[in-house]
């Protein structure tokens, strides 16, 4: 009895020995809690807003400063998603300067799909931009047992592109088109009537769906990340270059993937990983032809076959190097001297400007016949001074000769979509809408 006697004080005291310990517990955990608060206010300050060039208007610094703290939460998840970025963003830049749009709007997938063409949403909208079977329907975009192209990256960014710029066009305001994009043009309408008329997001937002609110501040956090990771010691892994660095085949016949992987050497999955909108493992033929993604390095050996029927021999491999920029130049005329995509030289050394400095270091990817001899250096080049030893092919079986003449061939016909000119270029692709506005350095409509 004494001995349980003796235990009591101990028993009776020892939860009251853990109030202060719960107490300490608590206030540093409200401490950490207003520390990651007061940071992603400080990631957010005017400054770094202004340098933004932002194209919307409304801008809510509370709920961006909320949307940016939950991306740099979970630093490995975020910079998941900007690798999966740097996957699109050649191909949606360049539509962009396409379609003369500001560059601003790459970042929307992020957002609407996490840079993922295979996403669908609990309304069914589907692919990098989230389209519903029928507003893709109308424009233009493939949807049955076989194909839906609402997954095809290529198809379906042009296709929000347009519909976007169209958008634009009718609301005359980035925010109002954004909303539009994402609750319905219906909806906007019926919201800016009940506004009085008025036409601001500002103004009508309040008659908005709480997503649709939430859009800009989303889409502010999301161009915040993507401009801005490095500084934020976002260190994103670069994706494979089969990936990223891609052709395009024109099918005309019906084909297993299985039977193309064979074909080019290449794993199965990767050629369904490049192509989502497949539904089936297999290409159906379609009157108009199927535009099959294969990695760059192994399209003219594909087309070789298409055109032939004889089977390809080894396909080409890439070789990596770097070059330093001698003098002030921008990624146009560079990759117009190297005769490579500026979109792919931009992913390649992610960059977010167009004009690259003297002493500035570039990685350089380009594709050579690892099965022949090589021998002769490549000459020098204006604005490059270094630059690795290159040894073009030796003297080439016709198979060869044929192969280097379909990359001759594609590269005159993609010199010509990626030319410094297209920035000169009107293009409004949405039903007969006006032309595109000329894109400049700003983001700036």
């Amino acid at each position: 009895m004494s001995m349980l006697a003796d235990q009591l004080p101990k028993i009776v005291s020892y939860p009251m020995m853990k109030v202060p310990v719960l107490l300490r517990a608590s206030f540093v955990i409200v401490l950490c809690l207003a520390f990651q608060l007061l940071q992603a206010n400080k990631v957010l300050d005017k400054s770094s807003l202004e340098a933004l060039q932002t194209i919307v208007n409304d801008i809510d610094d509370e709920h961006v400063a909320k949307y940016i703290d939950a991306f740099l939460r979970h630093p490995e998840t975020t910079e998941e998603l900007l690798t999966r970025g740097q996957r699109y963003f050649p191909l949606i830049e360049k539509e962009l300067t396409v379609q003369g749009l500001p560059d601003a709007l790459k970042v929307l997938p992020l957002i609407e799909s996490r840079f993922d063409p295979m996403a669908i949403s609990r309304v069914g909208a589907a692919g990098l931009w989230q389209f519903m079977a029928a507003t893709a329907r109308e424009l233009g975009l493939r949807i049955d047992a076989y194909v839906d192209e609402r997954r095809d990256p290529a198809k379906a960014t042009r296709a929000a592109l347009s519909y976007l710029n169209y958008l634009y066009t009718k609301y005359n305001d980035w925010s109002l088109a954004f909303a539009a994009y994402n609750s319905g043009p219906g909806r906007v309408n019926r919201a800016i009537k009940l506004a009085g008329g008025e036409s601001s997001f500002a103004a009508i937002k309040a008659f908005l769906p709480e997503e649709t609110r939430q859009y800009i501040p989303k889409y502010i956090a999301a161009q915040y990340i993507i401009q801005y990771h490095k500084d934020l010691g976002l260190k994103p892994a670069y994706p494979e270059l089969d990936l990223v660095w891609t052709g395009t085949v024109l099918l005309n016949r019906e084909m297993s993937i299985t039977k193309i992987a064979e074909l080019v050497n290449v794993p199965t999955d990767l050629i369904i990983d490049l192509n989502p909108s497949l539904k089936r493992q297999y290409v159906p033929k379609l009157s108009q032809g199927f535009d099959l993604v294969l990695p760059k390095r192994v399209t003219p050996t594909f087309q070789y076959f298409l055109d032939t029927d004889e089977a390809p021999g080894p396909s080409f491999a890439y070789r990596t190097m770097e070059i330093m920029i001698d003098k002030k130049v921008t990624v146009f005329e560079i990759a117009g001297l190297l005769k490579l995509d500026p979109y792919l030289l931009k992913s390649w050394n992610q960059l977010t400007e167009d004009v690259i400095e003297p002493g500035v270091q570039l990685i350089i990817h380009e594709l050579y016949d690892p099965s022949q001899m090589l021998t002769q250096t490549i000459s020098p080049k204006p604005f490059i001074k270094e630059k690795s030893n290159l040894q073009p092919l030796a003297p080439a079986i016709d198979y060869r000769q044929n192969l280097l003449r379909l990359i001759d061939r594609q590269r005159t016909r993609t010199e010509e979509t990626i030319n410094w000119n297209l920035h000169q270029i009107n293009i409004g692709y949405y039903k007969g809408i006006g032309p595109g506005r000329i894109p400049g350095l700003s983001t700036k409509p």
